[in-house]
């Protein structure tokens, strides 16, 4: 399948991109080290606005409150919410002052993953709040690991199941309509290893990619209270031969069609995106080459918008590619 580079935003060689989000229309965002928060077109690259200092330490980004707001989480304990012109319309904070660490959004709740600074076990929580109301999280869950929240997601079709995965090598599964923890969380999965990313693959099926770049896939319980025997997670094992790669990226869902997988290899400067297959015939399947990548330094975000995926990495750069 040809692919080819329509374009790059450079912002600077020591300035590291961490992540993208949509917006509306031809709108995306990017945070970096530079504690910049940028809003371009997606059609030509260009920055519309730029927000500088939009944290101290910022971490995290995603789109919220049906595209039209953006949500950012840093190291300074805070979420804050951005219009479409880059003006705050919301703050919230985690009671602890812990740094944020990850984020999911889901209509007007914006779920919150707080980071571990210390050795040891760590005293971190997976927050919810609703935007509408940012006073105080409406639920708190403050057990369920030790470790840095790196992963939440919301279930796409029952939004009160929420997931969160550590690099306490957990990954919890909570129905949000419950108020007490123990109550909330429905399931634990246990890949053994600090978890990269993970989520929902599937209506009944969770995948799991670690740190050290193993992949699995696990069923999901169907409640809590069912003494149901589940079947053993789905192990693919360490993918980096099988895909020729150095990291894994993330694991990209789409809504109308297979779950693909974007990975990077800093020597041979490559990007590639694959197929992950289909519920009860996951294999890795076609695959995509971005050519060029982002040179020897590492991609750390893709995002697929129809027929074109826009990457974002450590050399400050924001590229565009044709899929063909």
């Amino acid at each position: 399948m040809p692919t080819k580079c329509l374009g790059s935003l450079a912002t600077s060689t020591d300035n590291y991109l961490f992540a993208l989000a949509r917006g509306t229309g031809t709108q995306l965002a990017t945070i970096g080290s530079d504690d910049a928060l940028r809003i371009l077109d997606a059609t030509t690259l260009k920055v519309t606005k730029t927000l500088q200092a939009c944290h101290s330490g910022v971490a995290c980004l995603k789109t919220g409150d049906s595209a039209r707001t953006f949500v950012t989480g840093g190291r300074d304990g805070l979420v804050r919410c951005w219009d479409g012109r880059a003006k705050q319309v919301a703050e919230m904070a985690d009671p602890k002052a812990n740094g944020i660490a990850s984020l999911a959004c889901h209509d007007h709740f914006i779920a919150v993953g707080t980071e571990s600074l210390k050795e040891g076990l760590g005293d971190v929580s997976v927050l919810l709040f609703d935007a509408r109301n940012t006073s105080a999280p409406v639920r708190q869950y403050n057990e369920s690991h030790t470790d840095t929240v790196t992963q939440l997601q919301f279930h796409p079709a029952q939004p009160q199941v929420l997931l969160s995965g550590s690099t306490d090598g957990l990954v919890s599964i909570f129905d949000v309509n419950h108020e007490d923890e123990d109550d909330a969380l429905q399931q634990v999965l246990n890949p053994r290893s600090a978890v990269h990313c993970a989520g929902f693959i599937a209506q009944d099926q969770a995948y799991v990619v670690s740190t050290d770049e193993q992949y699995s896939i696990y069923t999901l319980a169907k409640t809590a209270s069912e003494e149901e025997e589940l079947p053993p997670p789905l192990q693919f094992g360490d993918v980096r031969q099988k895909l020729d790669c150095m990291y894994v990226i993330d694991v990209l869902v789409q809504p109308d069609g297979p779950p693909l997988i974007a990975y990077g290899h800093n020597e041979k400067r490559t990007l590639g995106i694959s197929s992950l297959g289909t519920p009860g015939a996951w294999d890795f399947g076609q695959k995509i080459d971005l050519p060029g990548a982002h040179g020897d330094d590492v991609v750390r975000d893709v995002l697929l918008i129809e027929k074109r995926a826009f990457s974002c990495g450590e050399d400050g750069n924001v590229k565009a590619w044709s899929l063909g």
